[in-house]
């Protein structure tokens, strides 16, 4: 084995130094920060999809259908809008 790659004594204790120092620059987040944060780019985050049967009236139904194809990714959409303007209150 090459001395470059051997763990001496000197570079263990030159490694546990180096461990020990404080080196973030970043402040600590409050329990509110945590709470109030919000994915940056939110067009990358996808929830996982879970099949579940509604009833919707049928008006309601054929105006989103009117739209074509994405029906239901549309009543998801204003579904989660309404959600996230309860979740800011």
């Amino acid at each position: 084995m090459s001395n470059s790659k051997q763990l001496t004594p000197e570079r263990i204790a030159e490694i546990k130094a180096f461990q020990d120092r404080d080196i973030s620059d970043c402040p600590e987040l409050t329990d509110e920060q945590l709470r109030n944060l919000k994915p940056r780019y939110p067009e990358y985050f996808r929830p996982m999809k879970k099949a579940v049967q509604i009833r919707l009236d049928a008006d309601v139904l054929a105006w989103f259908k009117a739209f074509g194809k994405g029906y239901q990714s549309r009543i998801n959409a204003v579904l989660r809008e309404v959600m996230m303007r309860n979740m800011e209150r």
